[in-house]
């Protein structure tokens, strides 16, 4: 009977869904005027685009951004609720003088400039610094040359590896003609070493592009885009937000679980609770943060994002270097960890899982990089059920590191099912309730 029921639910939800996707029509497609923008959000750069229904612009202050107006398709996507831009099907330059304005007044007018977004650690470290002009050529020709450094050490990587299964092969062959010949005295010759692959090229940049380097102070302003006529390219005209942080220099935290370490979250407010239960190994890492108006920055990030005016948020700046994290209970340092490397090894089995170790030679000689570099605190589960206290001081002098404290809660499991009574009671009630009515209805 269940069987037969869960037959014709899965039945009926899969002509459902097909009856609305046949149903629903395609997106309405049009060209617009676009502002296509890599803006810096304190740490790196985040790029997006601006579409006509956006009225404002949002940067940081006195910071290079970098905005293009574009020609390209768009249309309204109903799972993100969001304008999506088909750049792949159009992406025309628009021609024009880029004026800034105030207060109804032209204060600059923008040439193009030719840029480059440096990545020093590599493109998915996600740090990045914007150049200008020969500056950016330099840094670019810079990465073009490492990378075709790399491709030649590559091919002669490729070539000694063919060298090496031969001499290798030879090797094992003189072995086998000794011993079947009853010669069991070890080969003089030495074992062919295996050539170790060149390391990739660790910094990155991108393409050289032209676009428009706008850089302005706190203040509201306009943009537009002027044809070679005099006259005013329609769609062009936006407002723009410049603004700057509330706060500087806190200290902020990365958390890792060792449990769920695709999990990650942030610690950033000094008044937050860090909240653990039984025998656990948490990860920090600790960042120096800005704190941003939430909206302001979020409409930074994308324009078509959402926010509240009246909230605040923290924006991991620097990762903070050459210090020790402690773990401490009344005054007592219970761990002093220093930064290490790790790596997430997978774990073969029905259940595929995950068990995070120390990243070691034996590691490093099979090719392995670290997946990634913390502060390991291991929170034992004889601990006493109470709060604890994570902060961090300077390596060379135990100097504390300012608004780095937080409080660690550990959490007693024993009585947690009494937790699930709070939602399940206005079920009951409501299933009370339910069986009170239909009785009364039937007398």
């Amino acid at each position: 009977m269940k069987k037969t029921l869960l037959g014709i639910l899965s039945l009926l939800f899969v002509v459902f869904s097909f009856s609305v996707w046949a149903s629903a029509e395609p997106p309405v497609m049009h060209e617009q005027l676009v502002y296509s923008l890599t803006s810096f959000n304190g740490a790196s750069f985040s790029k997006s685009f601006c579409p006509a229904n956006e009225e404002t612009i949002y940067f940081i202050a006195d910071q290079e951004n970098v905005i293009s107006p574009r020609k390209t398709i768009v249309y309204y996507w109903p799972i993100t609720r969001k304008y999506m831009a088909g750049f792949s099907t159009l992406n025309e330059e628009m021609a024009g003088k880029f004026e800034v304005l105030q207060g109804g007044k032209v204060i600059s007018t923008l040439a193009k400039q030719t840029y480059t977004l440096y990545y020093p650690k590599g493109y998915w470290s996600e740090k990045a610094s914007v150049y200008i002009n020969d500056s950016a050529r330099e840094y670019f020709q810079k990465y073009k040359a490492a990378v075709d450094q790399f491709n030649t050490r590559l091919k002669q990587y490729y070539e000694s590896m063919t060298q090496y299964r031969e001499n290798f092969n030879r090797f094992l062959e003189e072995v086998k003609k000794r011993r079947e010949a009853g010669d069991n005295n070890p080969l003089n010759a030495p074992v062919p070493k295996e050539p170790q692959p060149p390391e990739f090229v660790e910094f990155y940049a991108t393409e050289l592009t032209e676009g428009f380097i706008i850089k302005l102070p706190v203040g509201e302003f306009e943009i537009r885009l002027r044809a070679d006529d005099g006259t005013i390219i329609e769609g062009s005209e936006r407002k723009v937000v410049v603004f700057a942080s509330r706060r500087q220099g806190g200290t902020g935290y990365e958390i890792i679980p060792g449990n769920r370490w695709t999990k990650k979250e942030n610690c950033d407010d000094p008044s937050w609770v860090i909240h653990a239960v039984g025998k656990n190994e948490l990860y920090f890492n600790p960042y120096r943060q800005d704190e941003y108006n939430e909206l302001y920055h979020n409409k930074l990030e994308d324009p078509q994002n959402v926010g509240s005016i009246e909230r605040w948020k923290w924006i991991h700046i620097d990762p903070i270097d050459n210090i020790k994290v402690l773990l401490t209970h009344q005054q007592a340092i219970l761990q002093a960890v220093d930064k290490e490397p790790y790596f997430v090894k997978q774990i073969q089995g029905a259940e595929l899982g995950y068990e995070i170790i120390k990243y070691d030679d034996d590691l490093k000689q099979k090719g392995y990089k670290p997946t990634f570099e913390s502060y390991k605190v291991i929170l034992d589960e004889n601990l006493p059920k109470t709060d604890y206290a994570i902060s961090t001081v300077q390596a060379e002098n135990a100097q504390p590191v300012p608004q780095s404290e937080r409080t660690l809660r550990l959490l007693k499991k024993d009585k947690s099912l009494y937790l699930y009574a709070i939602p399940i009671f206005p079920l009951i009630v409501g299933v009370f309730m339910l069986l009170s009515r239909k009785s009364r209805m039937e007398k």
